[in-house]
């Protein structure tokens, strides 16, 4: 066991950081690319201007933005050297395949990542709330049948001194319980 403070636990927290660092990398750079790719899509949209209510032979218009963020993302993972850059390029690839389904499904994958910047679309967010109901409900008033006064004189009406514990008769106290 090493002691504290020497070399050797030191070298192994650096050594274990960078591991940990390395690990958060790869889908780091899977979602930079993921962003970059909804970026990129969103410009290809504003340039091409799809319809998205079309239907049939209409609709190959909407298809351009994810095929061509798709070919961009496996031409990058094909022919780029660099692994990060691999990555990223993944993602481009990943952020196409989120981009067909919401023009062949009319889903939308991301909705749920707007605040995310170039995830998830935010101009089709549709308000989720109503105008309140006036939910006033009238007061209950039963036609009950009035009691004669002589009925209601002869009920018997406790007092402060009707409650002295006078008439409780005699008691025993128990101090211990045993059980068997």
């Amino acid at each position: 066991m090493a002691k504290k403070g020497s070399k050797h636990s030191i070298s192994s927290v650096k050594h274990g950081a960078t591991k940990v660092l390395q690990e958060f990398k790869v889908p780091g750079l899977i979602i930079l690319g993921m962003v970059g790719g909804n970026m990129a899509g969103k410009l290809i949209d504003k340039v091409i201007k799809p319809d998205p209510n079309a239907t049939g032979l209409k609709n190959a218009k909407n298809l351009i933005r994810p095929v061509i963020q798709i070919s961009a993302g496996l031409a990058g993972r094909v022919l780029l050297k660099n692994e990060n850059l691999k990555l990223i390029a993944t993602g481009v690839a990943v952020g196409g395949v989120f981009s067909g389904v919401k023009v062949l499904l009319k889903k939308d994958l991301l909705a749920g990542l707007t605040g995310v910047n170039g995830l998830g679309e935010t101009d089709q967010i549709q308000q989720v709330f109503r105008e309140p109901l006036s939910l006033a409900i009238e007061p209950y008033t039963p036609d009950l049948p009035r009691l004669p006064e002589a009925q209601i004189a002869a009920l018997p009406v406790e007092t402060e001194s009707d409650i002295t514990g006078t008439d409780l008769g005699e008691y025993e106290e128990v101090k211990e319980i045993s059980f068997v």
